[in-house]
């Protein structure tokens, strides 16, 4: 899944490219796919903005919660990142917040890859459409911290040597009493 900052200012996510069946729109497709694509950098310790590689704009909240792309780079394109417990990373704002109970307001896709309000009573670090999934690009290996090397396959053990015998289970069965209580 992949978030886009699209031309008139709003933030949708594609998660499904149409393939069609028979021959046809792979350019469309990856078009599609080139426009999705992200950038975090980071601001300060723990925050971070989100840049759309394609249409050059920042993902911003105003102050109903709303989320959309501006040109800019504002305090409204501020966001704290935070590492869930299940490997996910959340996103808030960092000026925007409920001014009654100070819950923060976070950055939601829904399942149809719209941007939720992150001042719904429903957008919580918890819920679902608030988790997302670094993804890196295999181009920038060098910038990782960090290397993956692929996983050899160790080969099967040697047979032993000493020769096992293997028995048969035996078939006595085993009868349980059901116990009774009364009273």
């Amino acid at each position: 899944m992949r978030t886009l900052c699209d031309a008139r200012g709003r933030a949708q996510l594609f998660d499904r490219f149409p393939w069609p069946h028979g021959t046809g729109f792979l350019a469309q497709a990856l078009t599609a796919f080139e426009k999705g694509v992200l950038e975090l950098f980071a601001v300060s310790q723990g925050i971070v903005g989100i840049r759309g590689v394609f249409s050059n704009r920042f993902l911003a909240m105003n102050k109903r919660g709303r989320l959309h792309a501006i040109e800019k780079f504002t305090d409204d394109c501020r966001f704290r990142e935070r590492f869930q417990e299940n490997s996910y990373n959340t996103y808030a704002s960092v000026k925007h917040r409920n001014h009654r109970t100070g819950r923060e307001w976070f950055v939601a896709i829904n399942k149809r890859g719209k941007a939720k309000m992150g001042s719904s009573p429903r957008v919580k670090s918890q819920h679902v459409s608030t988790h997302f999934l670094p993804r890196f690009s295999s181009q920038d290996r060098t910038e990782r911290g960090f290397t993956i090397t692929e996983r050899k396959k160790d080969s099967p053990p040697p047979p032993p040597k000493i020769n096992i015998d293997v028995r048969q289970k035996s078939t006595k069965t085993i009868k349980y009493w059901p116990k009774f209580r009364f009273g």
